[in-house]
């Protein structure tokens, strides 16, 4: 009998001690599976082509992290800006709307792409605040419909409905790259994402160096966290990067605004949120899923 007790204990504490090895490699053998998924990822991603369709220079501002995050995964990227900019007069810069303004926009917009290590921006001139304009709204389905055929683009990014913060040139865009990607969206042209800010995060604890972007802040067209199923990481470096390169427009923004707009977009934890155009319930990190 004490024989059998004596292997019967044996037996129970190699088995404990077999259940607290395999626990404790289960978290290494985590990590190792989230190297491995993300090194998949960028293998996969390689070779695509994003397409960041926006009205203004400056707007791309806040999607700045994954176009570096998905530069640095070998992602060919398009910036198109409608508009030139011409209206967008400020304070601190005192340049005349026209353009002077029109050219020194565009040049920066050149330096914005410079920095990030994407292609050169892609201009249509319209006139800034005309997009509403019927003859616009028009040759804009024309020329969007002619960039899809041209670069191939397999994702599409804009703004939702409500362009940001309201403003019309923003509605107008959205809305005609979603007249036109419901029309010709095939095998290749897969997918279009609204960025969006989540519902959730009021920001209001936060205090803001520029009554500009308090302003950008208390206006922002929120989204409820549940429609915004494409939740895209990114890391500090890519923030960084994002900063640097947003630091271009300086035409529009001092220094303290444009921390001030990158602290928004840090707010929420290190993820850029999207919708996708036609709904989903799926939660997705890379916007090429």
């Amino acid at each position: 009998m004490t024989r059998i007790l004596i292997l019967l204990l044996t037996f129970s504490v190699f088995l404990s001690l077999t259940s607290c090895n395999e626990n404790s490699q289960k978290p290494i053998d985590q990590k190792e599976n989230l190297v491995q998924s993300n090194a998949f990822l960028k293998e996969t991603n390689k070779g695509k082509t994003l397409m960041a369709i926006f009205a203004h220079p400056d707007d791309e501002i806040v999607i700045s992290p994954i176009l570096s995050k998905y530069q640095k995964e070998g992602v060919r990227i398009h910036l198109v800006i409608v508009t030139d900019g011409s209206n967008g007069v400020t304070p601190h810069a005192n340049i005349p709307a026209g353009e002077l303004l029109a050219k020194t926009r565009a040049e920066e917009a050149l330096c914005v792409t410079k920095t990030l290590g994407i292609n050169p921006p892609i201009f249509f001139k319209y006139t800034d605040g005309d997009l509403a304009l019927k003859e616009n709204i028009n040759s804009l389905d024309e020329k969007i419909d002619s960039l899809f055929t041209s670069y191939k683009p397999n994702v599409v990014i804009s703004f939702g409905p409500g362009g940001q913060y309201g403003h019309p040139d923003h509605r107008i865009v959205s809305n005609v790259v979603t007249e036109v990607f419901q029309r010709e969206t095939s095998e290749s042209l897969q997918n279009l994402l609204y960025y969006a800010y989540p519902k959730e995060i009021s920001n209001k604890d936060i205090s803001f160096k520029t009554n500009l972007v308090q302003w950008l802040n208390d206006n922002l067209k929120r989204t409820q966290k549940r429609f915004l199923t494409y939740r895209i990481p990114y890391n500090s470096e890519d923030l960084q990067l994002g900063h640097d390169a947003s630091d271009c427009h300086k035409s529009q923004y001092t220094p303290d605004a444009i921390d001030d707009l990158l602290t928004i977009v840090s707010q929420t934890d290190s993820v850029l949120y999207f919708r996708p155009w036609n709904g989903s319930n799926e939660i997705k990190n890379n916007i090429f899923e």
